[in-house]
């Protein structure tokens, strides 16, 4: 493929400069434009995009400081290289061409040398300024089908969860109406309905977590505050999961703080962030294991802060942030990793960002991970 060739208007109004300049140019392999007024050359700069400019100082009507600061309020031509070339010598007007947004100065007559060099080192300048336009349009193009393809998947996945809810609601019914019947059923079809009647819960815990991150994500989850104690949330989390705990011989202990107040927030949402971290870890700790729910309260801020800490299989440092991405789990399951299957993690994130907090994950491979949040505004309400 032949490489382009560089294209230098020369804005001149004296014929002979124009006829010298043009020649030389032409034998060094420029394609040459030329234009004699500066009204002129902001025609030719519009259709004809040259790649550099040598712009003759004094002109009739239009002269070349007049041009340049033209160009330069131009956001099409603001960057485009211009080479002031005048008759002038003094101090104070090459200073006068650079503040009308000169990239450079040639005193007549020119140099042939002098002129190659600056031509070389402006459209070396021009060249990294176009790559890099070109870049950032190319890595724009990309970024906005990335977000169309986001759009379209989240508006699939919402979809697809809607028509879930019906049948599976259906299936849950039946299993409970089922179960209220133990006298004709033997103990194989009850373990049967037992394990259908998890699975759909699990389903449907996946489905709401996708509606309400769907919803958070769109800022059209409510928050309905109101006062409780973090130990009530910590207690019963431990509670409801003390079966599950027990027959994987994993012991639970709280450390809740004598002077952790009151705190206002929705107690439901908070309830599942402490459900799906306290899951999360039991998920991930080893049989015999221990998992530490911890309260302490920060007064000089008024936060509290929650930990939920197991000594399960840790997390390696570069996937301490992508587990809370939606999704994730299917990029982390190509890598070899145990994940959850659910959405956990991404609405525990985006429920406790929407209370004004933070959640991270402090972890080391083999020794375990600590899950911590804090929630602000905690004074004792």
């Amino acid at each position: 493929m032949e490489e382009k060739k560089h294209k230098i208007l020369i804005v001149d109004d004296e014929e002979l400069n124009v006829r010298f300049l043009s020649t030389f140019l032409q034998r060094k392999g420029y394609e040459i434009d030329v234009a004699s007024t500066g009204v002129e050359a902001l025609e030719h700069i519009e259709r004809g995009k040259p790649d550099v400019v040598l712009l003759d100082a004094m002109m009739p009507e239009m002269d070349g400081f007049e041009v340049c600061r033209q160009l330069r309020k131009n956001p099409e031509t603001h960057l485009l290289p211009v080479i002031m070339v005048t008759a002038l010598h003094s101090i104070e007007d090459e200073v006068r061409a650079l503040e009308a947004g000169s990239d450079d100065f040639l005193p007549k007559p020119i140099n042939n040398l002098e002129l190659m060099a600056r031509l070389r080192s402006l459209l070396r300048i021009k060249t990294l300024h176009d790559q890099l336009r070109e870049s950032k349009k190319e890595l724009e193009e990309k970024n906005q089908k990335l977000i169309e393809l986001q759009g379209l998947r989240d508006s699939l996945t919402q979809m697809i969860v809607h028509d879930l809810k019906n049948p599976l609601t259906g299936i849950m019914g039946c299993s409970e109406l089922l179960q209220m019947m133990p006298e004709n059923l033997s103990e194989r079809q009850l373990s049967i309905i037992k394990k259908m009647d998890e699975s759909s819960s699990v389903i449907q815990n996946m489905i709401t977590d996708i509606l309400d991150i769907s919803r958070m994500e769109e800022n059209k989850v409510k928050l309905r505050k109101e006062p409780f104690h973090i130990l009530e949330i910590l207690d019963a989390n431990l509670n409801e999961m003390a079966y599950t705990m027990q027959k994987n011989g994993i012991s639970g202990q709280l450390d809740v703080d004598n002077d952790v107040p009151m705190i206002s927030a929705d107690k439901d949402m908070i309830h599942r962030v402490v459900a799906n971290l306290l899951h999360n870890a039991v998920k991930h700790s080893v049989k015999g294991g221990k998992i530490n729910l911890i309260a302490k309260y920060e007064p000089e801020v008024t936060r509290l802060h929650v930990t939920v800490k197991d000594n399960g299989e840790g997390i390696a440092p570069q996937y301490t942030e992508k587990i809370f991405e939606k999704f994730a789990q299917a990029d982390l399951k190509k890598l070899g990793l145990k994940t959850d299957r659910g959405l956990g993690l991404t609405f525990c994130k985006l429920a406790v960002e929407a209370h004004g907090g933070k959640i991270w994950v402090e972890s080391k491979v083999g020794e375990g991970s600590e899950f911590k949040f804090f929630l602000p505004g905690a004074s004792g309400v």
